[in-house]
């Protein structure tokens, strides 16, 4: 009786091993018992950068003279080194300014030409505050557009 006993248990131990050696191979693949396979996480999505959403929206607003990615990236960077207004808030005054000059008649400017014409007269090293930089720009535009506009129509 004690060798019929002993045959069962080495047969039970073999078992037991080959289900074990089923699980963590099941287990190392990433299926679960129930039949399905793990799920992958969701992706992170990536930040975008502030110059690649303002070159979006010229892009969506088919205006001309739209440039790379890298442009408007650079643009904004460069402009960014020179003002105290950061990220949102430097990228929201940018829309400001070129929709002040669209509803005032200014035509053929984008988010580019304005972050580039707003960086270029600020000094290097000292931050300013950009929204009075705009309003001078504003400005300056809209003079030199209805100046233009009155010598032609003369």
């Amino acid at each position: 009786m004690r060798a019929e006993e002993d045959g069962r248990g080495s047969r039970r131990n073999v078992w037991a091993a080959l289900i074990l050696l089923v699980l963590v191979v099941a287990g190392g693949l990433g299926v679960t018992l129930s039949g399905g396979a793990k799920r992958a996480d969701a992706p992170v999505p990536v930040p975008r950068s502030q110059g690649e959403l303002l070159r979006e929206r010229d892009t969506a607003a088919k205006l001309a003279g739209i440039g790379s990615e890298a442009d408007y990236d650079h643009a904004f960077v460069t402009l960014a080194a020179r003002c105290q207004e950061q990220d949102a808030e430097l990228a929201s005054e940018v829309d400001t300014v070129l929709w002040l000059l669209q509803h005032n008649g200014v035509d053929g400017e984008n988010r580019l030409t304005v972050m580039r014409t707003m960086a270029d007269p600020l000094p290097i090293g000292q931050k300013q505050t950009c929204s009075q930089v705009a309003d001078g720009y504003v400005t300056v535009q809209e003079e030199s557009h209805r100046a233009a506009a009155d010598a032609a129509s003369r």
